[in-house]
């Protein structure tokens, strides 16, 4: 049995290095940057196989400098899934 899990979070950052810290996110695999406001809120959505994947990428973008918050915004996950989603 596969899972696949997809979350979406706010991701706030000092507006200077909005940018870079796009650029950044973009290259996490299972991470993929949908919006961004020119004040330094970006919207991302994360794909994984469990929840320990997104977990990670969260961990990942929390931990980047210039990051001021990430608020979890949308879990779900389906349990019977083949995998779809990158394999993080």
């Amino acid at each position: 049995m596969s899972e696949y899990h997809v979350a979406s979070f706010i991701v706030r950052c000092r507006r200077k290095h909005l940018e870079s810290i796009i650029n950044t996110i973009q290259a996490i695999d299972g991470a993929e940057v949908h919006e961004k406001d020119p004040v330094g809120k970006i919207i991302v959505t994360a794909e994984g196989k469990n929840h320990r994947a997104i977990s990670l990428i969260t961990e990942q973008i929390r931990d980047m400098d210039h990051v001021v918050d990430v608020a979890a915004v949308y879990h779900e996950y389906d349990p019977n899934t083949e995998s779809r989603g990158p394999t993080a």
